[in-house]
């Protein structure tokens, strides 16, 4: 399953799926500068952080700014 969407071999892997079960988007973040994409895994570094919550705006775009802030403040504010 990991495969079909579009995933690595480990985990955490994210995928967000529509009703049909078709990808929206998955944890795979896109490289920099030609770089394949990587997995965030648990998104703790802010650049996983930025593309976690990139991800829910794809897949959820009714959520509310409110919502979203909620999200990102625990994101950027775990204890490590």
């Amino acid at each position: 399953m990991l495969k079909r969407f579009g995933g690595p071999a480990g985990l955490p892997f994210y995928a967000f799926v529509d009703t049909r079960g078709d990808v929206i988007v998955n944890s795979m973040r896109p490289g920099d500068n030609g770089k394949k994409p990587e997995n965030i895994g648990h998104p703790d570094k802010p650049e996983e952080v930025d593309w976690f919550l990139a991800m829910v705006r794809k897949a959820a775009p009714q959520s509310t700014p409110e919502e979203s802030a909620v999200l990102e403040h625990w994101l950027r504010n775990q204890k490590k």
